[in-house]
């Protein structure tokens, strides 16, 4: 565990170095969204529960998620690697997209996820001993700009993210190594319901 804690504070201090300085035009990014109204909705509140919800997310985060995508090294979401090809032109549609999502607010006051309480329970438990808070946040809202908000986020979006780092079909520098912590379908289970029943402190 040691070692583990070691790992992920070192990870967090990577990540904070590459923190993006950048600043978009959130009106210029509302209009582009309608490319993305199918999947994550016009505020970035997705209905769908195998997309993310980007609304109130950081921009940091947002800005590294699409130049995975459009930089080929995220590879994870067959549908969008081909949307970040056509419409990231460059990187003042990111900008502007990233500044527009993060600005909004979101929904997880209002939303009512289907969780189960004893996962809820044992999620929250875990959490306080898998070092998650160093990134994330005690309550999955992370401080650090390059790591997401996991508060209020998709149950569904939650649980197949740690599903793909787990098997390695999703790689990143800082995430990757911690997928040691799913060690089995429960914990991912109750990770994925702690996080998902938790606030963000953009909510409205």
């Amino acid at each position: 565990m040691k070692k583990m804690i070691m790992l992920m504070s070192a990870s967090a201090m990577l990540g904070a170095a590459f923190t993006v300085h950048a600043v978009g035009d959130a009106a210029a990014g509302k209009s582009k969204a309608t490319t993305c109204i199918a999947c994550h909705m016009l505020d970035g509140n997705s209905l769908f529960p195998d997309y993310p919800k980007l609304a109130g997310q950081h921009f940091d985060y947002l800005i590294k998620s699409m130049k995975a995508y459009k930089g080929g090294n995220r590879k994870n979401n067959k549908i969008m690697s081909p949307i970040a090809e056509e419409y990231l032109k460059n990187e003042s549609d990111m900008d502007d997209l990233a500044a527009y999502f993060s600005s909004q607010k979101s929904n997880s006051c209002s939303d009512k996820p289907d969780s189960d309480p004893k996962k809820v329970k044992a999620g929250k438990a875990k959490a306080a001993v898998s070092c998650t808070s160093i990134c994330h946040g005690e309550d999955g809202n992370s401080q650090k700009s390059l790591y997401p908000k996991l508060a209020g986020q998709h149950q569904a979006y939650l649980r197949n993210s740690m599903k793909a780092y787990k098997t390695g079909v999703r790689k990143d520098p800082q995430m990757s190594p911690m997928a040691a912590f799913f060690v089995d379908e429960a914990t991912i289970e109750n990770f994925a319901a702690y996080f998902s029943s938790q606030k963000s402190d953009t909510c409205q």
